[in-house]
């Protein structure tokens, strides 16, 4: 099944420290983070086109670096929702997916399941186990404990039905803010299946996650 991607990449990326955006950043001084995502996308012959949601502070940096015929271009909004939403418009495909440009270990038994689902219940996203004792916190103590088999950790890429997800958010009249769009899917339009992955899914969101990235790539080199 043909598709076509969203690529998320407009962030600003504060907490990396980096003082400019962290998709930008050059991987082991080789390679733009940005690019290991992209270029999977790219390559998959199933993928029809890449919406490449950026900042417009950053475009002339990006149309220099990418210049595949396959990727078009459009600037994100203060939200990530508004990002998502930009990147809509361009989309022509009955499936979309959705993967934020910080996470660039993208595996294709994930992306294929990830259409397989999403064609039977409309919206599909990949969960990893926790593992970790988790709590619900107040005033810096434990409020409550959670089980672990209970709980999972949502992650990108995420593939929906296009038109349901340009619904939930045409249905989202008070902007409300989501922290991804399985769960804006969840809250107006139906539960979203979670499709189980043991493959790494590490977002690089801090100094840390940077530098076990780099760890990480240069050995898959």
């Amino acid at each position: 099944m043909n598709y076509q991607t969203i690529l998320l990449a407009a962030g600003e990326g504060q907490r990396a420290a980096l003082g400019y955006n962290k998709v930008l950043y050059k991987i082991n001084g080789r390679k733009e983070l940005v690019l290991y995502s992209l270029e999977y996308f790219i390559d998959d012959p199933l993928c029809e086109k890449i919406v490449l949601v950026i900042n417009k502070a950053d475009q002339r940096y990006f149309k220099y670096l990418v210049t595949n015929p396959k990727v078009v271009f459009t600037f994100g909004g203060k939200e990530r929702g508004e990002s998502v939403q930009e990147g809509l418009k361009l989309i022509d495909s009955e499936y979309v997916i959705i993967h934020d440009a910080a996470r660039p270990l993208i595996y294709k038994e994930d992306v294929y399941n990830l259409l397989s689902f999403a064609q039977e219940t409309g919206g599909a996203t990949l969960a990893t186990k926790v593992y970790n004792t988790t709590c619900h916190i107040k005033d810096g103590f434990v409020d409550e404990y959670f089980s672990r088999h209970t709980l999972a950790s949502v992650v990108t890429p995420q593939c929906f039905k296009k038109e349901l997800l340009v619904k939930a958010y045409q249905e989202n009249v008070q902007k409300d803010t989501f922290t991804d769009d399985s769960s804006i899917f969840n809250k107006f339009i139906g539960s979203v299946k979670l499709i189980w992955t043991d493959n790494i899914s590490i977002k690089a969101t801090t100094p840390y996650d940077i530098k076990l990235l780099e760890v990480i790539l240069y050995a898959h080199r």
